[in-house]
């Protein structure tokens, strides 16, 4: 699997900045990437995609994701979801937006139910990219066991260790040593 695709001659550097889903196969791994984000006060939503269907998917993103219950359990207003909370003044009670979507095992649902798999991964990259519009941040990771594991045209970037994550989404220190 190549470093980074989205393109020819892409550069992985900063490369969930610009919207790329991350994709990490080594669970101690993933272990620090959660730590680092943590530490930086991201709100982490962890799912172990295995038993998941359509429905449940759809089921536990909306519950995590507080989505009101007027709305419809489904993978595509789940997405339209995400977007709005991309692109809204102070989502959840917070002026800037730092959320980590965690998708555990995602090459098992992806192997069940591809077309609903892609469509939600295009919907998430969708909205990681309508988040930095408004200075907010959506990063999104997929953990999968499958080294071949391809998104089509999803543009990713392997995470094989905690500082190329690092250098993806914190390509520089801030100057001030705060969340860049």
């Amino acid at each position: 699997m190549p470093d980074y695709t989205a393109g020819s001659g892409a550069n992985p550097r900063a490369a969930l900045v610009r919207g790329a889903l991350g994709i990490v196969l080594d669970r101690a791994v993933l272990g620090q990437i959660l730590s680092d984000l943590r530490a930086r006060n991201y709100r982490v939503a962890a799912f172990d995609c295995r038993p998941w269907d359509p429905t449940s998917a759809a089921d536990q993103l909306a519950e995590v994701l507080a989505m009101p219950p007027s709305l419809p359990r489904n993978l595509s207003t789940v997405g339209s979801w995400l977007s709005e909370l991309a692109r809204t003044d102070n989502p959840y009670g917070e002026p800037v937006l730092r959320l980590a979507l965690v998708l555990g095992v995602y090459d098992d649902f992806l192997s069940r139910h591809r077309p609903e798999a892609l469509s939600l991964l295009d919907a998430i990259a969708q909205a990681t990219r309508m988040a930095r519009l408004f200075d907010h941040r959506i990063v999104p990771l997929v953990q999968s066991d499958d080294p071949e594991l391809t998104l089509g045209a999803v543009p990713t970037v392997v995470l094989s260790s905690r500082e190329a994550f690092r250098m993806s989404l914190w390509p520089q220190p801030p100057a001030d040593g705060g969340e860049a």
